[in-house]
């Protein structure tokens, strides 16, 4: 029992640690603030989190992969390839401009030189978020579903073809968060380019013998 409450406190304190990070920016959010918040003293948040900076690492793993899971959860969600690739391009476009991971990128950013958190938050949180999606292309060609391809580029391909530069312009302040019908066209241009480079090959379509 001992075990399950120390998990549940864990979890409890990333939470309040991510609301207090987006309300008040992780410069100016101090571990006294988020000990009062959490109800406890600063001995036992660093029994937990022996720095900010390893609170702030969780805070990323914990929200990257909650947003992974919810996205990838359903995808493929109907027997529609092409409708499925817009909604998972439609949600994924949506949560990247959203003000949580708008604010993550910013924060991993202003670290100082000599800071490695940069690369252990794409190394260890970015790329096995991705890794999903290589999976479920992965999954898809051995049904048939997709062309056989290498599945790590062809995650690479469906990124590229969703982003645009929404990211861009969210990130320096150029738009305030997603528009519906601009995501909307960007998700479906997506899905269609992708199918063209990877949908299935149509029967009958192999080369004719000599």
């Amino acid at each position: 029992m001992a075990r399950v409450r120390t998990d549940e406190k864990r979890t409890e304190i990333i939470r309040v640690a991510a609301d207090l990070f987006e309300q008040m920016g992780y410069d100016r959010c101090s571990m006294a603030c988020l000990s009062e918040r959490i109800g406890g003293s600063k001995a036992t948040l660093y029994g937990y989190f022996p720095s900010k900076e390893e609170l702030l690492r969780a805070v990323l793993d914990f929200q990257v992969a909650t947003d992974a899971d919810k996205i990838m959860r359903d995808f493929p969600a109907t027997d529609d390839l092409r409708e499925s690739l817009v909604l998972l391009g439609t949600a994924y476009l949506n949560k990247r401009m959203s003000p949580l991971p708008v604010m993550n990128i910013r924060t991993v950013m202003a670290q100082p030189a000599g800071s490695t958190m940069g690369k252990e938050f794409y190394e260890g949180i970015i790329k096995p978020a991705f890794h999903r999606l290589v999976d479920k292309f992965q999954e898809l060609m051995e049904e048939g579903r997709l062309r056989t391809a290498d599945p790590e580029i062809m995650m690479l391909h469906w990124k590229g073809l969703c982003d645009w530069d929404f990211f861009e312009q969210r990130l320096l302040g150029a738009i305030d968060g997603p528009d519906p019908a601009k995501v909307e066209k960007a998700a479906t241009l997506a899905a269609d380019a992708f199918l063209k480079l990877y949908g299935p090959e149509p029967k009958g379509s192999g080369k004719a013998k000599a």
